[in-house]
Parts: structure tokens; C-alpha cells; sequence
């Protein structure tokens, strides 16, 4: 057996390990999946976990090539199931995510987004250098309430300055309102995505259980790997 043969089936194995094969039931099933079902068990379809290595193998040459041109990269699950879980994945690698909800117009209405965001930033400012004290009392659990409220609202996004250059979203069906910004204004999506969604407006899409934590977490940590693995090219090229 090559080398290549080995790794795809050790990576094959894990994904079974992972239940990245999990589907939702057969009635919830979009009819522009079917391709990527092998068949169901249970009322549930299982996922062609082939033409998922396929998949995940090329979002992750996409991933690499990102990191080794320096791009942004801004992750969206807003499930509370994964939100640790892509938190966690954003802070290793450097990135932006959005894991509270979707704030309607992060993308295609982003300056005006980015007021709340640098208002928030000064807030904080103000606060450790005391200079809210000046204000009322009233004034001042204004401001704090804002402070929290805002903080909630920009939750993984506090050093974004400008749009990202892709976006990795978990759950596509979820986040259709994040997919369509980003079509808007042509930011490729990389998509992980189950049986009951539309693949048809992810440039990249990944088929599997969106639902399973486990499968959730062994794809991000996939694609993470390949991020961080080129960006670490770039320091040793530097070098």
C-alpha cells in the first residue's frame, strides 16, 4: 500500500471514529445531496465518507493557500453545542469568529458594523484608564450595560478591523444569512455541512454531521492543522 493510500485510509478510520457519517433522518434529506449519501440505517442517512475526504482534502489545500498568502480567515457556529469548540479553533490559529449569533450585516454592511465595534472599543478604554467615573451614576451603569451587551455581540470578532478574506462556516443551514453575505460580495465559503442542506452556494463544501460534536470538532481540527502548518512555512521561510 503507497503512502498516500495509508494516510487516506488512517484518515478514512478517523472520521468513522469521529461519526462524520452520522446524517439527519431521511425525511429532512435536500435532494441536491443525494450524490453524497451511501445509503441510511435507522432513518438516518450515512454520509459517502469517500467523497468526504475528497472534500476535506481539498478545503484544506484551500486553508493552506490562505495562510501562506496571509489571509483572514473568520469562523461562523453560533450552535452553543460547538461554540467552544470553534473559539478554541480560532484562537489556535489567529482568526476571527462569530460564536454568540450572526450580526446582520458583518459582511456586506461592515463599516457601518465596525462604528459599534470601535465604540465598544473605546468604552473599554475609557473604563481602565477610570475615565467613566466622571459620569453619573445612571450614566455609568449605562455604559456598563453596554459594555456587556456589546461584548456578547462582538464575542471573537474583538480584533477585527477589516472583512475577512474566507469564511469557514459550520452548519451552512443555520448560517444562511452569513452565506448570503458572503455570496453577496464574493468571499469564498468553506462549509461543513449535513444531509438536509443546499451545497449549491458553498464554493468548498464538506459533507458531513454538522449535529455531532465530535465530527465537528475532528473536521475543524483538519482543517486548522493545514492553516497552521503553512503559516508556520512562511515564519521558516522568513527565516
Amino acid at each position: 500500500m503507497s503512502e498516500v493510500s495509508q494516510e487516506k485510509s488512517q484518515i478514512l478510520h478517523e472520521m468513522i471514529a469521529a461519526r462524520v457519517y452520522f446524517g439527519h433522518r431521511t425525511s429532512k434529506t435536500n435532494p441536491r445531496m443525494k450524490q453524497y449519501i451511501a445509503g441510511a440505517k435507522n432513518g438516518l442517512e450515512i454520509i459517502d465518507l469517500e467523497k468526504t475526504y475528497d472534500q476535506l482534502e481539498e478545503a484544506k489545500k484551500i486553508i493552506g493557500d490562505l495562510s501562506q498568502k496571509g489571509k483572514m480567515l473568520m469562523i461562523v457556529g453560533t450552535n452553543p453545542m460547538i461554540r467552544d469548540l470553534v473559539q478554541t479553533t480560532a484562537e489556535k490559529a489567529g482568526c476571527w469568529c462569530a460564536i454568540n449569533h450572526w450580526i446582520g450585516g458583518l459582511l456586506t454592511n461592515f463599516k457601518t458594523v465596525y462604528t459599534r465595534l470601535k465604540y465598544l472599543r473605546e468604552l473599554r478604554e475609557k473604563d481602565s484608564k477610570g475615565e467613566l467615573q466622571k459620569y453619573t451614576k445612571k450614566e455609568r451603569i449605562k455604559f456598563q450595560k453596554e459594555i456587556i451587551d456589546l461584548s456578547e455581540m462582538f464575542k471573537g470578532l474583538d480584533k477585527c478591523d477589516r472583512l475577512p478574506d474566507a469564511l469557514l462556516v459550520v452548519n451552512t443551514k443555520l448560517h444562511e444569512t452569513a452565506v448570503k453575505e458572503a455570496k453577496k460580495i464574493n468571499i469564498p465559503i468553506i462549509g461543513i455541512l449535513d444531509t438536509d442542506s443546499d451545497p449549491r452556494m458553498i464554493d468548498y463544501p464538506i459533507i458531513a454531521s454538522d449535529h455531532t460534536r465530535s465530527s465537528v470538532e475532528y473536521i475543524l481540527n483538519q482543517l486548522i492543522s493545514a492553516f497552521n502548518e503553512n503559516k508556520q512555512k512562511i515564519v521558516v521561510e522568513k527565516k
